[in-house]
């Protein structure tokens, strides 16, 4: 069985001279082995990768194609090195990977709602493969909706590895294409790419008390997913009250009971657009969410 391949190309600029900015192309082949490691890590062991650990990709240099620059990874020992192994990747594994790196890009250039549709695709993806194992049914649904828990935590902290990807682009080249498998190519132009390196240029709005419904779901960081209150779709709030550190916590008992919940909290608009919100202080908790 061959292992599924991944592919670069960079377009434009240097690229059309087989050339491309070398501290740029070390960054960018940085990131995408950490946004390709995370999402392997997550589907063929159902949990956050740990600091520091990645799956094993092999990156290959091609020979130069007419006005581009090409560089091939393969997936190499994954049975080995992975629990669930080379089967449920060859599976699904090219689909999931760019459903991810997707995400990822669509997240931090601004488009929540790409991001959002695709965590929910691969968590579907995933938990109709484990169906195959014994499982009752409620167990799986915990499953499904424990995996797009794990996909947005992670996805969310893939900033650095998403910069790093597009950082080329603009400097030396017009684009940057990821294709994974024989599934359409997931590009990115400059006016993307711009977005990406501009994710923290945030408009902040004064704390003042603000109604949020949580959707079920405590990371285990310092965020809480909540229901955007602006438009359809999840936010990620960033919870800096010391509170949030304990165990047991107002924030985790509502969101173990889908409640809605009053804070105190800001709100970060880019544009028009609400991107973040930052809850200071819990207030109290209205009730569970009828929903």
């Amino acid at each position: 069985m061959s292992n599924p391949k991944i592919k670069l190309t960079y377009d434009g600029g240097d690229a059309d001279q087989h050339a491309i900015d070398a501290k740029l192309f070390g960054q960018s082949l940085q990131g995408i082995d950490k946004l390709v490691s995370d999402a392997l890590i997550i589907i063929t062991q159902e949990r956050l990768p740990k600091r520091g650990e990645r799956a094993p990709l092999i990156m290959k240099a091609k020979e130069p194609e007419s006005g581009s620059l090409t560089v091939a990874g393969f997936f190499q020992e994954a049975a080995v090195l992975l629990p669930l192994g080379l089967p449920l990747i060859s599976t699904i594994g090219v689909d999931i990977i760019s459903h991810y790196v997707t995400s990822a890009l669509s997240f931090f250039s601004g488009k929540d709602e790409n991001m959002e549709v695709l965590t929910k695709a691969m968590a579907k993806m995933h938990h109709d493969i484990v169906v195959a194992n014994d499982r009752a049914d409620e167990r799986r649904h915990i499953e499904a909706m424990g995996m797009q828990d794990i996909l947005r935590q992670s996805i969310a902290s893939n900033e650095q590895a998403a910069r790093n990807y597009v950082a080329p682009v603009g400097p030396s080249v017009g684009t940057a294409s990821f294709y994974s498998g024989n599934r359409d190519p997931v590009i990115i132009g400059v006016e993307e790419a711009d977005k990406v390196r501009e994710f923290d240029s945030v408009e902040w709005l004064p704390v003042g008390k603000m109604g949020l419904e949580t959707d079920g779901f405590k990371f285990h960081t310092n965020g809480l997913s909540v229901k955007n209150p602006d438009r359809d779709g999840f936010l990620m709030a960033e919870v800096v009250d010391p509170v949030f550190e304990q165990e047991s916590n107002p924030y985790t008992i509502a969101a173990q009971k889908k409640a809605a919940i009053t804070v105190l909290a800001r709100r970060g608009y880019k544009g028009d657009k609400l991107s973040k919100i930052q809850i200071v202080d819990f207030v109290e908790e209205l009730g569970d969410d009828a929903a």
